[in-house]
């Protein structure tokens, strides 16, 4: 402890005292030391302060130690006269401590609870220690319980664990009647700060208020500016305050939103949803698109998405989006449930938000409980069309992107685009656009279907290409449906080529329309030309036949000769003999005498004889 840290007043009581004190500091100090402390130290000096300007072992200062003990003196905030041992005692610890010695004591239980409940309980209650702290740490766990499971206020857990406290100690066997305990069991703040009930508020937070715990309580990591534009592209849905009616029938609008996380630049696709409708993946694919093919977007080199449905099942669409451009890409899906972990665009659609009010309907953000214009009129939906209502979030993304911002801001005074602008003159930055088929080919949907008649059904719709032709009905081929709806044509894989081949949609013909006679007949056409393509690969001359009489043994087998060899029997030469010609006559007479005497019924019934003949 040094001469220098004492305050300035006390300085200059020991300025005074300098031929007396020597080295006042011959101990350090190894505890803090509180104010009061200092206090009483300045008091005990300025007591001793006489006895000490006289010599030690002297008779003069016997005597001024009887006449200071004698004297009445202020400390500690009142007037009391110091025995002449304690002066004796504090001019020693000076003589061989210095200041420190001078020093009052801390207490030996500094920091220790002292109180088991409260005073008044703690004085009153007929029940051993034991017992009275079992019931302490029951009704502390029982007051922060309340609060993390289910956010009680203090004031309500308060008046909650009072009655806790009055329930356990009857529990404890408290011999006190009921109206003489509950007077000792009321609790306060005093008890609610000294266990610390506050901290578990964040328990509650993290369970059932995970808004509230992400905005307040994790700490934030700051992040600058990317260093290429489109080197990262953070995609968000939004939902926006406004209330806006089509036809008498309510719409919901959703924000499709992308930054680029170079300059803050925002692109934005709005969606307007009827009852029972949201976003889908074929939304998300066509608002990307407009960004993809953008004269300052492109491929970006990451894509930072939400964790929602719409992105997630396009994120390996995505990856093959940019091995078309051939570049390095990753796809990264926000943490769930974690607005913080959405980069800087949930925070930019806070400030578009304040943009947005400017527009009829804003309703800032409770359908259930609406601004008024005026005292009981509620605020007026949106009443110009969806037409118009694009126009106006188009017109608030530009006026978004050219408004500078806070010099203290990421942008330091830029607005976007005035950073995107300067950030792509620092880079050399070029887009890299795809074409529209080449997008419609990555962000696909990949499944099989069979070959009937030379098409493909798609969605109840056939589509046909010269590549089908030489399929046989029944084969499988991979198909990729665009996620862009009515498109007008899908891709195919065959089993027999690799290459991925774009087929259209066949058009439907009204009856008697020659349009589709021509079709048809270049339908034929095109899978004659497929049976023409595979017939130069046969010899028309082959036969199965001859193939299988060649590949065949003709030779007999192996076996000695019999005495009678088996040859065919051939009756077309061969002369009648008497026998046949015989039986042959008998049958023609049985013929004419049936013709002659035709028999009736049935012959061979013998119902009329009784069975005899």
């Amino acid at each position: 402890m040094a001469l220098d840290h004492c305050p300035p007043a006390l300085r200059d009581r020991l300025d005074a005292l300098l031929p007396v004190v020597q080295s006042p500091f011959q101990t350090p100090v190894k505890c803090h030391v509180e104010d009061w402390q200092f206090e009483e130290q300045k008091a005990r000096l300025r007591i001793i302060q006489p006895i000490l300007e006289a010599p030690k072992g002297t008779a003069e200062r016997a005597e001024r130690f009887r006449i200071v003990a004698a004297t009445l003196q202020a400390i500690r905030s009142q007037t009391v006269k110091i025995p002449e041992s304690t002066l004796r005692d504090w001019v020693k610890a000076f003589e061989e401590r210095g200041l420190v010695g001078l020093l009052p004591d801390q207490r030996s239980d500094r920091g220790q609870l002292r109180v088991i409940v409260t005073r008044e309980w703690d004085a009153a209650i007929d029940l051993p220690e034991k017992a009275c702290r079992g019931i302490s740490e029951k009704l502390v766990k029982f007051a922060r319980s309340l609060i993390a499971n289910d956010g009680t206020a203090i004031r309500e857990v308060l008046r909650l664990a009072s009655k806790e406290l009055c329930r356990l100690s009857l529990e404890a066997e408290s011999k006190l009647l009921v109206r003489d305990l509950q007077p000792l069991c009321g609790l306060n703040t005093k008890w609610a700060e000294r266990h610390d009930l506050d901290s578990y508020y964040l328990i509650y937070w993290k369970k059932k208020d995970n808004k509230k715990f992400q905005d307040k309580v994790p700490p934030r990591v700051r992040r600058g500016l990317h260093p290429v534009p489109m080197g990262l592209l953070i995609g968000d849905v939004h939902y926006v305050d406004i209330l806006v009616e089509e036809a008498g029938e309510p719409v919901r609008v959703r924000l499709i939103g992308w930054l680029d996380a170079s300059s803050m630049f925002l692109w934005v696709t709005p969606v307007f949803l009827s009852k029972g409708k949201g976003v889908i993946q074929a939304d998300v694919a066509e608002s990307l698109a407009q960004v993809t093919m953008c004269p300052h977007g492109g491929i970006p080199q990451e894509y930072y998405l939400d964790n929602g449905g719409e992105y997630s099942a396009l994120a390996g669409a995505m990856q093959r989006l940019s091995v078309v451009a051939e570049i390095d890409h990753k796809v990264t899906l926000a943490k769930p449930y974690s607005p913080t972990g959405k980069g800087g665009i949930e925070g930019l659609f806070n400030i578009f938000e304040g943009i947005l009010k400017g527009l009829p309907g804003w309703i800032g953000g409770d359908r259930t409980n609406k601004k008024t214009v005026n005292k009981g009129k509620v605020v007026e939906p949106y009443r110009k069309g969806l037409a118009q209502l694009e126009q106006d979030i188009r017109d608030a993304v530009a006026i978004y992107n050219s408004r500078p911002q806070s010099a203290g801001s990421r942008l330091a005074g830029l607005s976007p685009k005035q950073m995107l602008e300067a950030k792509i003159k620092a880079t050399g930055f070029h887009p890299r656009n795809p074409d529209a088929e080449t997008f419609d080919l990555i962000f696909s949907q990949s499944d099989t279907r069979m070959v009937r008649q030379g098409c493909i059904n798609v969605d109840g719709r056939q589509h046909h290409s010269n590549c089908l032709d030489g399929l046989l009905p029944g084969d499988t081929v991979e198909v990729f449906t665009p996620l862009r709806k009515d498109r007008g044509y899908v891709f195919v894989r065959t089993p027999k080529k690799k290459d991925i081949v774009r087929i259209d949609l066949l058009p439907i013909f009204a009856d008697g329309n020659r349009d589709g006679a021509r079709l048809q007949g270049q339908l034929e056409a095109g899978v004659n030309r497929a049976i023409r393509d595979l017939s130069r690969d046969i010899d028309p001359n082959l036969s199965t036949f001859e193939a299988q009489k060649a590949a065949a043994d003709m030779t007999p087998p192996m076996a000695p000769s019999p005495d009678i060899w088996t040859r065919a029997i051939d009756k077309t030469n061969r002369p009648i003999s008497e026998t046949d010609l015989e039986e042959q006559e008998d049958a023609r007479k049985r013929r004419l005498l049936d013709d002659l005497f035709p028999r009736s019924g049935d012959q061979t019934s013998r119902e009329a004889s009784d069975g005899n003949r």
